[in-house]
């Protein structure tokens, strides 16, 4: 892995899911069994090191990284970034699970039915 975009996504992801390195290394140690030292994990987000491609598709899962491919290689210099936050994530399933109240919640937000998801 030579994208040097890894580092700086991977720190975005960890922050934006509310972790400090030490959670991140407690987790990958209770939930993974894995041992990384918190100065492995900031080796990771400065590009000094890259996680392997084991360990990077498990800080994807914990990060919560749905879309590698489109984060860490956007097909085009015009794709634009969108990254949800946890809460969004839920809001944005609820709303796929409940099509019967889509139009009310588009309504309440003042959406356009054509508008673009």
């Amino acid at each position: 892995m030579k994208n040097k975009k890894i580092g700086e996504v991977l720190k975005r992801y960890r922050k934006l899911n509310g972790y400090q390195v030490r959670d991140v290394a407690s987790v990958l140690q209770t939930k993974y069994h894995l041992n990384v030292a918190e100065k492995t994990i900031y080796g990771w987000e400065s590009n000094q090191a890259h996680p392997t491609t084991d360990m990077f598709l498990t800080l994807c899962e914990i990060y919560q990284i749905g879309n590698i491919a489109n984060i860490f290689y956007p097909s085009s210099p015009d794709v634009t970034e969108f990254a949800l936050s946890p809460e969004e994530r839920v809001l944005i399933e609820a709303y796929r699970e409940h099509p019967e109240l889509q139009s009310a919640i588009r309504r309440m937000l003042e959406m356009n039915q054509n508008s673009e998801k």
